[in-house]
């Protein structure tokens, strides 16, 4: 998924530099390239988070961790995790709980010329959030397991 995120965001690049090249020029331009803009932000923001959670490129704030013993780092690295996956599943939720109210109230993508479902760009971002939460819980799941302290640099 964060291949499909990186590769969202490329030709997302694409697309704005030659819109914007079309209309600057005085050509045809799709006059959707900010509804398109936002679904790719969305998706690739949304679809990318569990990568951070399996290259340890998660924040967690450390000013005293490297002053502690190396046990205590270890469990202080399982609690970063463990809040991580409560607010993951938190997210995840939420998200579901909206994108079931905008499929019932029939909602659709507001102030845009696109004619879409909203229910639709929100599945696809909880489907990220859902995944991001099922990483950290393994992420946690496999910390709590390790017998050697969790890496400092990356890393689960």
């Amino acid at each position: 998924m964060a291949w499909i995120s990186g590769l969202l965001f490329l030709l997302l690049s694409f697309y704005m530099t030659g819109d914007a090249l079309s209309r600057y020029l005085g050509g045809p331009f799709t006059g959707v390239s900010d509804q398109i803009a936002a679904f790719c932000l969305s998706l690739g923001a949304t679809w990318a988070l569990a990568q951070g959670v399996i290259a340890g490129t998660h924040v967690r704030s450390d000013v005293l961790l490297p002053l502690l013993p190396v046990p205590v780092k270890r469990w202080f690295g399982v609690l970063a995790l463990a809040g991580l996956t409560v607010f993951a599943w938190i997210l995840a939720y939420s998200s579901y709980l909206l994108t079931m109210e905008s499929y019932d109230m029939g909602s659709t993508v507001p102030q845009s010329i696109i004619e879409m479902q909203l229910y639709i760009p929100q599945s696809l971002a909880t489907l990220g959030f859902v995944v991001f939460a099922i990483t950290a819980l393994v992420a946690t799941l496999v910390a709590t397991t390790q017998s050697e302290p969790i890496a400092e640099e990356g890393g689960i």
